[in-house]
């Protein structure tokens, strides 16, 4: 009976705490949705490349809204927050909220659609916007290695020596021309945001910057969503135990171009990002890494793979000691040698 009676009471208590929580969100929102008493029609430009903090304090400004910190909050539970889009708005005194957020989404100027694909460089990155017609090449390279830009946008990490692989793939809508400047940072702040979105419970004993090596790596090894976690492991599993990391993808990057064979000359090249010559994770990413590299390094497969070897379709055989993978290697340069033969 007093089981029962305990269990009584503390279902009441929960459903009197589940309402308060329900009716303090709802009068939070009341009071959020409310625009200032003193409120006036107004007109509003939001620059190209504005971050969600610079759009809420220009509407707090003008009075459009009541609380910067509020809209914020809101619009990322909507999960639009990096959906805003810049343009010249016209606030009457009673617009409502979801009016003004809907304004926002839409945009009023004429915007060009850039996709950044996964894997890319930042050199790459700055040709696509050249060719785009958003900023110069040059000019956008000089702005991702100003060192204010990159501590102001990554100001609670640790030292970042370069920029390399911090410009997330997506797609952007650009103004055409957009300074360089707003391009980099626009780009780097949505890293950041992915960054400490998915690696906010990294529990793999890295930091967050040496995820992102670590994701950079996978992200240019993999070419199968499933087998990324995998890779992941494998990675992991040789730093545990002091073996070199022996990618290929980092002995391309240290040459500087891409090469569709390695030459074991190739793997001799003197070069920190040679991960054949040199323990660890190399000093910097090695290519622009999407979220699905970044979620199997934050949270890798359980395997005691230490090898993987291209299995000639896309995917690769993973093996867990020497013997195997000599095995899985020569079996692919085998099939390898019959197609090139027929």
């Amino acid at each position: 009976m007093k089981i029962i009676k305990f269990l009584i009471i503390m279902a009441a208590l929960l459903l009197v705490g589940s309402a308060g929580f329900i009716g303090g969100g709802f009068m939070w929102y009341q009071e959020m949705s409310q625009p200032p008493s003193d409120r006036k029609d107004c007109r509003i430009f939001v620059e190209s490349g504005s971050n969600t903090r610079q759009i809420a304090q220009i509407l707090k400004e003008n009075r459009v809204i009541s609380s910067a910190f509020l809209f914020r909050l809101y619009i990322r539970f909507l999960a639009v927050d990096q959906r805003l889009r810049p343009g010249s708005y016209f606030f009457a005194a009673g617009e409502s909220l979801e009016n003004v957020i809907y304004k926002l989404l839409q945009g009023t100027l004429k915007t060009v659609p850039v996709t950044i694909p996964e894997g890319t460089t930042n050199r790459q990155v700055a040709a696509i916007l050249e060719s785009a017609g958003i900023c110069n090449s040059s000019d956008f390279l000089e702005a991702c290695g100003d060192p204010q830009l990159i501590g102001r946008v990554f100001s609670t990490w640790d030292l970042i020596p370069a920029s390399e692989g911090l410009l997330f793939p997506d797609t952007y809508y650009f103004n055409r021309p957009t300074p360089a400047a707003k391009a980099a940072e626009r780009m780097l702040r949505l890293t950041r945001f992915q960054t400490e979105t998915i690696f906010k419970e990294l529990q793999t004993g890295i930091s967050i910057y040496e995820a992102c090596i670590l994701s950079s790596i996978v992200e240019k090894e993999a070419a199968k969503k499933d087998e990324r976690p995998l890779i992941a492991s494998v990675f992991y599993n040789r730093l545990k135990n002091s073996i070199r990391l022996e990618s290929c993808a980092t002995v391309i990057y240290a040459h500087g171009y891409h090469k569709d064979r390695l030459l074991y000359e190739d793997l001799k090249i003197d070069s920190p990002f040679n991960t054949y010559l040199y323990a660890g994770l190399p000093p910097t990413p090695i290519s622009n890494f999407g979220a699905d590299s970044m979620r199997a390094v934050a949270h890798p497969a359980k395997t005691d793979y230490l090898y993987f070897v291209s299995d000639g379709r896309k995917g690769h055989r993973f093996s867990t000691n020497l013997q195997e993978h000599n095995r899985n290697a020569n079996q692919f340069f085998e099939e390898r040698r019959r197609k090139t033969n027929d």
